[in-house]
């Protein structure tokens, strides 16, 4: 179901940081977050932390090589075990997909200091999406399982009972909970080396959000189809729109659609392009924002609606990027944020 407010532009982050320190990473989520907190993912801390390693973890046949950085499953282990995850994924016993602290340390740490926490209105968490997981995720013989079919429609049931898993663990922290799918191989769907049409992609992913109660997200890079998206049972999307506004722009009015539904629209306005980032200010991202707001108004999709059910967010992932540029990522967020909130009186 849609989150219990009006977000109104408060910003929120995707997830991964570039940081070592647990407590550190935390901090800054705590602090860049504000009321919708996100727990850090902390892919420099550790390779089981990394995107596809954290998401797929405990799915039958996984071997995990941290030594080589190397992650893909035993087809052999794979066939004898699955029975386990088919039958977990019919009880619907998501303790099957529970994440051990050392594979999500933030997370641990996030419920370690729940007490602490004040003002948070949302927690929310993420995983990868079954098909960008499916599309890197290979066997021994160097073979995606998108191309299996039961492979494929198993790591689905594996990623629900992850996100479920998710969800229960995030409501110690808060009552309302956002579950983000990350979906970053959306815009290569329907080229030739993905098999894959809109309506097998949209099944796929509605799988994995059976799972979820609260609020259902979806983040998505590129040129997303995003009309194509938005047909599934998601609650807010978080666009790419530095780069790729009029993507969203093209959808406007299955984006309409999905404001007047309780919907919620993730503006992902601060660049994370090195160079780019270092000569960005909050007032250029508030008038890329604003251009943009007017763009979708003309297209049907009223910008004072959309700005009370906005968040806004980073445009792609910080992981890569220096502490020092990440936190500057992140302080702009912080203002430009707070110039939409101006700009739009919103409170």
């Amino acid at each position: 179901m849609p989150l219990p407010f009006q977000p109104a532009c408060l910003p929120l982050l995707l997830g991964a940081l570039p940081h070592r320190s647990v407590a550190q990473a935390l901090e800054v989520s705590r602090r860049a977050g504000g009321q919708l907190l996100t727990w850090p993912q902390l892919p420099q801390r550790s390779f089981r932390e990394q995107a596809l390693v954290q998401s797929v973890v405990g799915f039958p046949g996984l071997v995990v090589d941290a030594a080589q950085s190397q992650v893909y499953v035993d087809r052999a282990v794979a066939a004898r075990d699955l029975t386990q995850l088919e039958l977990a994924y019919l009880e619907n016993d998501a303790s099957f997909a529970a994440l051990d602290a050392d594979d999500a340390a933030g997370l641990a740490e996030l419920l370690r200091q729940r007490d602490s926490l004040r003002g948070v209105l949302a927690v929310k968490g993420q995983l990868l999406g079954p098909i960008s997981a499916a599309a890197q995720l290979i066997d021994e013989q160097q073979r995606p399982l998108i191309y299996d079919e039961a492979l494929f429609e198993a790591l689905a049931h594996h990623l629900y009972l992850r996100a479920a898993w998710q969800e229960q663990y995030l409501r110690e922290v808060a009552d309302a909970t956002i579950i983000c799918l990350d979906e970053p191989f959306l815009d290569v769907v329907g080229m030739p080396f993905l098999p894959l049409d809109w309506e097998r992609v949209r099944e796929q992913i509605e799988i994995v959000l059976a799972g979820v109660h609260g609020c259902r997200a979806l983040y998505a890079c590129g040129a997303v189809e995003w009309e194509q998206v938005l047909q599934t049972s998601v609650d807010m999307i978080i666009a790419d729109v530095y780069a790729f506004g009029h993507a969203l722009t093209s959808a406007a009015p299955a984006l309409a659609a999905l404001l007047e539904r309780g919907g919620f629209v993730g503006l992902g306005l601060v660049p994370t392009d090195e160079e780019v980032l270092a000569h960005t200010t909050p007032e250029q991202l508030l008038r890329r924002a604003v251009a943009l707001l007017g763009d979708l108004e003309t297209a049907g999709v009223p910008s004072a609606q959309l700005a009370r059910q906005a968040v806004v967010a980073p445009s792609g992932t910080l992981s890569q990027l220096s502490v020092p540029l990440a936190e500057r990522a992140l302080q702009l967020l912080g203002d430009v944020s707070r110039l939409m909130r101006e700009h739009y009186r919103l409170s």
